[in-house]
C-alpha cells in the first residue's frame, strides 16, 4: 500500500500559472500532472543538491592533496625522467 502525504503550498498567481502551464505541458493535465511536476522538481532539487555537496568535498580533498605514500618526496626530479 502506498500512502500520499499532502501539502498545502501558497504559491503568487504568476508562478500558480508557471506551475500550472508546467503541468500541462509535461504531464498532458492528466490526472495528478500539478503532483507530478512538484515531485519532479523536489526530486531534481535534492538531486542538484547532492550534486554540489559532492564537488565541494572533491575540492576540499584537492585543497589538501592527496597522499600518494612517497612521504612527500620526490621520485622523478624533472618531467624528461619519466620519459626514456
Amino acid at each position: 500500500m502506498i500512502f500520499v502525504g499532502n501539502v498545502l503550498i501558497s504559491l503568487d498567481d504568476e508562478d500558480e500559472a508557471l506551475l500550472r502551464r508546467l503541468a500541462r505541458e509535461r504531464r498532458q493535465g492528466k490526472k495528478g500532472a500539478l503532483s507530478g511536476v512538484v515531485s519532479e522538481a523536489v526530486r531534481g532539487l535534492a538531486e542538484r543538491d547532492r550534486r554540489v555537496k559532492s564537488a565541494r568535498r572533491l575540492v576540499e580533498k584537492m585543497r589538501c592533496g592527496f597522499d600518494l605514500g612517497l612521504g612527500g618526496k620526490r621520485v622523478y626530479k624533472s618531467r624528461s625522467e619519466i620519459y626514456d
